[in-house]
């Protein structure tokens, strides 16, 4: 069977984070053994913190990869274990990038989109659900690929590292969470 094509996106460092663990995560994924476990093909990428880059990048993933999933990760001090986000909002950014910008309202669409894949709180793998995810570049690069394909899509916060939430125990229970997030998609 040929394996299926998942990527998983992280952000690069801004604000006060020196060290973004949204990447980090997403940088010791295949060390899990993720791609052959679940046979597929595995692609991860570093954004910047850049409105005017999601804007570029995301169709440019879809475009070249054709991926069964993607799965954006971003970093959230709110959460304690991995957060997975249903919904992204199309207006409402007024938060600065890295390079001190925002979108034109104006250019934006007012409405929200709701993931098709479902995902619940459970204990079993331990992550809550959030129909909130912040209205920054988290949220942002979550609408653009949710209008792109919105069964396919899904956002992930995850914590700040520590002793509890390591770079490899989040990337382990990120691999569960793809697993299942798979079992959905039907291409």
């Amino acid at each position: 069977m040929t394996p299926r094509t998942v990527v998983v996106t992280g952000f690069g460092i801004f604000r006060n984070y020196k060290v973004n663990a949204s990447w980090e995560v997403a940088q010791v994924l295949p060390e899990t053994g993720i791609a052959d476990e679940l046979n597929i093909n595995l692609v991860t990428i570093n954004i910047p913190v850049s409105y005017k880059d999601v804007d570029q990048i995301v169709p440019a993933l879809w475009d070249q990869h054709k991926p069964s999933l993607m799965v954006h990760l971003g970093v959230s001090h709110l959460v304690k274990t991995l957060t997975v986000e249903l919904i992204a909002n199309g207006h409402g950014y007024c938060d600065m990038d890295i390079y001190g910008n925002c979108p034109d309202d104006k250019c934006l669409v007012n409405n929200v989109i709701e993931t098709g894949l479902k995902m619940e709180c459970t204990d079993e793998l331990d992550i809550c659900t959030s129909r909130d995810a912040g209205r920054y570049l988290c949220e942002y690069i979550y609408f653009k690929s949710l209008c792109i394909n919105k069964n396919q899509t899904i956002f992930i916060h995850v914590p700040q590292l520590d002793q509890d939430n390591t770079a490899h125990k989040l990337a382990e229970k990120l691999k569960c969470v793809i697993k299942k997030l798979l079992e959905q998609v039907t291409e």
